[in-house]
C-alpha cells in the first residue's frame, strides 16, 4: 500500500492505483497521527512540502521502502533518518523549471510596469498613466543566485528578452557574466534566488546583503522562505531600502493571520504557485509515481535524491 498525504495530479494517481493499493487524501498530512493502521501497512509514502517526514513518523512505518517527493525540495524530509533505514528517496528535479522561470519573469514584468497598482487605480476610476510609467526589461541586469535547472531556464528567457545575466556559479556559460556574490547584489536590477534550503543557505539574504542591493532593485524568491531573513527584508521594504520583493515562498506556510507583509504596497505575494502549472504538475507527479513503483519492484529509480553531504 502507498500513502499519499497531499494533492497529486489525477492522471498520475490513476496510473498508480492500477498497480497498487493507495490511500489518498489531499489533506491527509493534517491528520497523519490518526492513521496508525495505514502507517503500519504503507510500503511507500508520497508527499509534497507540507508533510514533515520525521524520525517519529518513520518509526510508525516499519514496512516503508520509498518516499516520493512531488517536487524538487527535500528540506521537509529527515534525510539522515531515511538513510539510516535504507529508505529510498525519489523526487522531481527540474521538471517544473520552466514554470518557475516563467513566474519569475512575470514578477519582473509586474514590478517594472507597475501592474498591480495600475490595476487598483483603474478599478478605482483613476485613469491616468503618467504615475505608472514603467521600464522595459531589455537592457536590465538580472542576478541569478543558483544556476540549476530553474536558474538556467530563467537565464535563457532573460537573455532572449535582452537582459544581461549575472551569476556567482562557475561556468563556462554562454553570455552569462560570472561575478562575486557582492558584485551580483550591487549590480543587479533583479535578484532571483534559486537555491535549496540548507544550513549554509539559511538567511543567505539578510540585512547586510539587502544593504548592498540597488535602491531600485526587486528581490524574487521562489526557492524556500528560509533562504531570506524575513525580518530584515520587511525592514528593507518598509524603509524603501530596496524597491520591492516578490515572495512565492515564506518562512511559514501558510503565513500566520495578520501577516505584516500584507500592509506593504511594494511586495508581491503568491501562495507557492510558481511551479504550479498543468504541464509541470503532470510531469512532476507522473515521474514520481513511476519512480516509487520502480523502487517497489526492485528497480533503480530515474530520479533518486542526491546523497547526503
Amino acid at each position: 500500500m502507498i500513502l499519499l498525504t497531499e494533492y497529486i495530479e489525477p492522471g498520475a494517481l490513476a496510473w498508480l492505483r492500477r498497480r497498487i493499493e493507495c490511500f489518498y487524501s489531499p489533506n491527509l498530512y493534517t491528520r497523519l497521527s490518526a492513521m496508525s493502521q495505514q502507517l503500519v501497512l504503507a510500503k511507500g509514502l508520497i508527499v509534497r512540502n507540507q508533510t514533515l517526514v520525521t524520525s517519529e513518523l518513520l518509526a510508525k512505518m516499519p514496512h516503508l521502502r520509498v518516499v516520493g517527493r512531488l517536487g524538487a525540495g527535500l528540506d521537509n524530509l529527515d534525510r539522515k533518518a531515511l538513510a539510516e533505514r535504507c529508505i529510498e528517496v525519489v523526487y522531481a528535479p527540474g521538471l517544473n523549471a520552466n514554470a518557475v522561470a516563467e513566474a519569475c519573469v512575470l514578477y519582473m514584468l509586474a514590478h517594472s510596469r507597475s501592474l498591480l497598482p495600475a490595476d487598483r487605480a483603474a478599478r478605482a476610476g483613476f485613469w491616468q498613466r503618467t504615475p505608472f510609467t514603467g521600464q522595459e526589461l531589455r537592457g536590465r541586469v538580472v542576478g541569478i543566485i543558483g544556476l540549476g535547472a530553474v536558474g538556467n531556464r530563467l537565464a535563457t528567457i532573460c537573455q532572449a528578452l535582452g537582459c544581461q545575466v549575472l551569476t556567482t556559479n562557475h561556468g563556462p556559460y554562454r553570455g552569462i557574466k560570472q561575478v562575486t556574490f557582492n558584485e551580483l547584489l550591487a549590480e543587479a536590477d533583479f535578484v532571483s534566488v534559486h537555491v535549496p534550503l540548507t544550513p549554509t543557505t539559511k538567511h543567505l539574504i539578510g540585512a547586510r546583503e539587502l544593504s548592498q542591493m540597488k535602491y531600485s532593485a526587486l528581490l524574487i524568491n521562489t526557492s524556500r522562505g528560509g533562504v531570506i531573513d524575513e525580518d530584515a527584508l520587511f525592514d528593507a521594504l518598509q524603509t524603501k531600502q530596496i524597491a520591492g520583493a516578490a515572495l512565492d515562498v515564506r518562512r511559514q506556510e501558510p503565513p500566520c493571520a495578520g501577516d505584516r507583509f500584507h500592509g506593504l504596497d511594494n511586495v508581491i505575494l503568491t501562495p507557492h504557485l510558481a511551479g504550479w502549472t498543468i504541464e509541470a504538475q503532470r510531469a512532476t507527479c507522473q515521474a514520481v509515481v513511476e519512480d516509487v513503483w520502480r523502487v517497489l519492484q526492485g528497480e533503480s529509480p530515474l530520479y533518486p535524491a542526491p546523497p547526503i553531504l
